[in-house]
């Protein structure tokens, strides 16, 4: 029987992933990549190059990159499988609940920022071009990429913090939705030959 694998876990394997592959970027931005990637793919038809996404400089001769590679489609196939699935196997990579607030707001932030990044990788389409209510949503999270702790009592912050997780979770549940449901939508209906 396999161990279970939480995403705590995969946040660190990939952190580690990532700093051997000497990059500056955080485990929670890459998943932001992916899942952004996995909706312009969705919208677009265009299947993404998420190591030139995570890494514009990247050189498939380079050793370093190797474990990366294998990680990212990995968490692409993953993350892709809980989006199909339903909500209940879906989640952001994030930090531990126990670790520092102001690493988990960063790291929010950097999560936010990745999957506008991957969803808007290439010009196939704008926000306001996202079905429903996902041009404010994709906006939200742009404005959430800049944030930071504040001042206020921690436990109002942790509170804080844990609401607006929730919300970018259920956020880009929505858009993947929204974009899903209008591709089945558009498809073209077949007969059933009887």
């Amino acid at each position: 029987m396999g161990e279970t694998v939480t995403n705590t876990d995969l946040y660190e394997q990939l952190g580690i992933v990532l700093e051997l592959a000497q990059l500056e970027v955080t485990a929670s931005e890459v998943h932001g990549i992916v899942v952004g990637a996995i909706v312009n793919h969705l919208k677009t038809g265009q299947t993404p190059d998420l190591l030139k996404l995570i890494e514009p400089n990247y050189d498939s001769t380079e050793g370093r990159f190797s474990n990366l590679l294998t990680q990212v489609q990995d968490l692409y196939r993953q993350t892709s499988d809980g989006l199909f699935d339903d909500s209940e196997n879906f989640s952001l990579l994030m930090p531990d609940d126990d670790d520092a607030l102001g690493l988990r707001t960063d790291e929010l932030a950097s999560w936010c920022k990745g999957y506008v990044l991957g969803l808007l990788h290439n010009d196939k389409f704008s926000i306001d071009q996202l079905p429903s209510n996902g041009p404010e949503i994709v906006r939200d999270f742009i404005d959430i990429s800049e944030a930071a702790a504040g001042d206020a009592d921690e436990d109002e912050e942790d509170w804080a913090l844990a609401e607006l997780q929730e919300y970018v979770k259920v956020g880009a549940q929505l858009v993947f939705e929204f974009v899903y449901s209008e591709k089945v939508a558009s498809a073209p209906k077949t007969d059933k030959i009887q």
